[in-house]
C-alpha cells in the first residue's frame, strides 16, 4: 500500500469526488475549482495506491484579515478524509504536511475555521498547535471559532 500527499493538479479535480459529493456541493465546486485556477487556492490530496482519500486546501487571500494576511498568514479552508478512512491520523498528517509546506513558501502563520461542536476537529487542531482564539462568532451554518498557529 503506497500512500503519499500531492499537490493536486486542476485537471484531477474530479477525482475529488472520491472524497465528497462534488455534484451535491457543485456551488463550493464551482468556487474551489475557480480558485484554483486563479490560484489563490492550493489543495493537496493524500492517496492510497493514487486513489484519492483526503484533501486540504490553503487559500491566500480569503478577504478576511483574521483568516490571511499577505505574505504571512494563510488559511486553511478545507480538510476532509473520506469517510471509511476517518480516525486514522490522515487528517493529522496533512496538517502537519500543509504547516510544514507553509514555512518552506515563508508563511509564519495559518488560520482556521472550526464549528464549535466538531469536538474531534477542535481537539486536531489545538493538539497541532492552533492554539490562538482569534474570533467567535456564528453565522448561517452556526457558532465557530477562529483559531489561529504561530508556525515555529
Amino acid at each position: 500500500m503506497k500512500t503519499q500527499i500531492i499537490k493536486l493538479d486542476i485537471n484531477d479535480f474530479e477525482k475529488c469526488g472520491n472524497i465528497w459529493d462534488v455534484q451535491r456541493q457543485s456551488d463550493l465546486a464551482k468556487q474551489f475549482y475557480r480558485e484554483l485556477r486563479d490560484g489563490n487556492r492550493t489543495t493537496y490530496v493524500y492517496t492510497i495506491d493514487g486513489t484519492f482519500i483526503g484533501e486540504i486546501s490553503v487559500v491566500k487571500d480569503a478577504d478576511d484579515a483574521d483568516y490571511t494576511i499577505p505574505e504571512k498568514r494563510l488559511y486553511v479552508s478545507r480538510l476532509i478524509v473520506k469517510e471509511g478512512y476517518r480516525r486514522q491520523g490522515i487528517g493529522r498528517k496533512l496538517v502537519s504536511f500543509i504547516m510544514e509546506e507553509a514555512k518552506a513558501q515563508g508563511y509564519s502563520e495559518l488560520s482556521i475555521g472550526v464549528d464549535l461542536d466538531n469536538y474531534p476537529a477542535l481537539k486536531l487542531y489545538i493538539d497541532l498547535g492552533f492554539d490562538k482564539v482569534v474570533f467567535i462568532g456564528e453565522d448561517k451554518y452556526g457558532k465557530f471559532v477562529k483559531l489561529l498557529n504561530i508556525l515555529r
